[in-house]
């Protein structure tokens, strides 16, 4: 954990100045704006099943094309452990989204690939900061920190016959958001909520976004039960030659939330 965060402090330190600075300020005005409101922690453990579409490559090595279907999610994944939490008031939330899974998945049969596995173990935190604009719409801003450990082992036929490669590579980067969050209560027992953001921008992945729609139940003042659904795009590229790395992939399903007001 403390290699990953300072991998993402020293290469993209920019990225961590301006994130510090907004997350700084809006807290600040919380505080002012709101300083007798009583803020309140949500926790909340989830699963998440996704489905994995896209392509990876690593150096010189043919780009891989992986598709996990949800249904295979189970017997592919290794470990996986994710939690939401939530500080709240009645005009700002502050939120922290940890998600962690180690999945491996046999290559495709394209660009040359005759067999071959890959295993991905992804690392995601999400900080993020939101203003009430409305009791139903919230906005603001965050940062994504995206650690992909990717190990490749795969045989690919050519004329000159076949042949075994093996590599493996870290990448860690953050990626800026800009954030939005639809809620509603409905007879004080039923929260509707759509969650949404898009980040990137070409200083962490060239391009990321995100969507989230979910429906909890209150089922007594400390616990929440939800379901939902998530949809995380990122297109990620950096180096050329045997420092390439690519790691462009859809992650989408659904989710299994269980929370506690606390």
């Amino acid at each position: 954990m403390e290699f990953v965060l300072l991998s993402v402090v020293k290469r993209f330190k920019k990225t961590w100045i301006v994130a510090s600075i907004l997350l700084s300020t809006i807290y600040s005005n919380a505080q002012s704006y709101d300083s007798s409101g009583k803020y309140n922690l949500f926790l909340e453990p989830y699963l998440l099943l996704p489905a994995l579409s896209g392509t990876t490559g690593i150096g010189n090595l043919p780009n891989t094309f992986i598709c996990v279907p949800a249904s295979k999610l189970l017997s592919n994944l290794k470990f996986g452990a994710m939690l939401y939490a939530e500080l709240h008031n009645n005009k700002f939330a502050f939120n922290s989204d940890l998600f962690y899974a180690s999945i491996t998945e046999d290559a495709s049969s394209k660009n040359g690939i005759a067999k071959g596995s890959l295993n991905v173990k992804q690392f995601l935190w999400e900080l993020e900061a939101l203003y009430s604009i409305t009791p139903w719409w919230e906005a603001g801003f965050g940062v994504r920190i995206n650690s992909i450990k990717t190990t490749l082992n795969i045989n690919t036929t050519t004329q000159l016959g076949s042949r075994m490669y093996s590599d493996a590579v870290t990448n860690t980067w953050a990626d800026p958001l800009i954030v939005t969050r639809l809620k509603k209560w409905i007879d004080n027992r039923w929260l509707l909520s759509l969650k949404a953001d898009i980040g990137g921008f070409g200083i962490g992945s060239k391009f990321a976004w995100q969507l989230q729609p979910d429906i909890a139940w209150k089922a007594s003042k400390l616990l929440q039960l939800g379901v939902g659904y998530r949809f995380l795009s990122t297109d990620y590229e950096k180096g050329s030659g045997n420092s390439r790395f690519l790691y462009d992939m859809e992650e989408y399903g659904p989710q299994i939330r269980i929370g506690f007001n606390l």
